[in-house]
This record gives C-alpha cells, sequence and structure tokens, in this order.
C-alpha cells in the first residue's frame, strides 16, 4: 500500500471531529468519511488492530497484513476522495486471507454505494 494512503495522527484527529459514518461486517468495523481539507481523488485508508482483539502481536500483524493485501484490491473501487478506517473485531483473529479479503470487499462496496456524492 503506498505511504501516500496512509492515514496519519493528525488524520485520526480530524477524523474524529467529522463525524465519520460506520458499517459493521463480520470481521471488521468501517469508519468512513472524508477529512477536513481532503483534496479531490486522495484516498487514505487504515487498520486498527487493538490488544482486545488479538493479544499478540505476531496475531495483530498478521491481520492487518491480510488486511492491506486484501485492500490493494479493492483501491481501485473505493470512493474518493475518502478515509477509510478499518476496526478489527475478535473474529479476524482466527480468520482465513479469502474470510479477510470477502469482508473487506463487502465494506468498501457498501460504503461506496453510502458514500455522499461530492
Amino acid at each position: 500500500m503506498p505511504r501516500k494512503n496512509s492515514v496519519t495522527h493528525a488524520d485520526f484527529v480530524r477524523a474524529d471531529m467529522a463525524k465519520f459514518r460506520r458499517e459493521r461486517g463480520s470481521l471488521f468495523i468501517l469508519s468512513f468519511g472524508t477529512l477536513p481539507g481532503q483534496k479531490q481523488g486522495d484516498l487514505k485508508t487504515t487498520c486498527v488492530v487493538s490488544k482486545k482483539t488479538a493479544l499478540r502481536a505476531v496475531v495483530r500483524n498478521l491481520i492487518k497484513r491480510r488486511w492491506r493485501n486484501a485492500m490493494r484490491q479493492c483501491l481501485s473501487f473505493a470512493p474518493a476522495p475518502s478515509a477509510l478506517i478499518f476496526y478489527a473485531m475478535r473474529p479476524a483473529s482466527s480468520a482465513s486471507y479469502e474470510d479477510i479479503k470477502k469482508d473487506v470487499a463487502a465494506l468498501v462496496s457498501r460504503a461506496s454505494m453510502k458514500f455522499p456524492a461530492s
């Protein structure tokens, strides 16, 4: 995933004030919206995996790697300009790559349908 598509700490602060919408999948919760001052065609994505979701860092990193690879394939039909923040839930720690890929694709497509036209 290119660095330009990463959500920075400052973006998290702006996203908190922007009142993003949420979509719930079986493995992830997607928070999405447009950041204040975001350029046209700009897409930012990230995945947050807390210690509550997976205690071991190895498992947290595995979830992030699988999400990152699945998200690469979904970048073409993701709504832009937008910020997509994925929060992993506990079932993601035992999910296969195929399950993560299906959930990410479903959430991105639902978000692009509900995304406000700009």
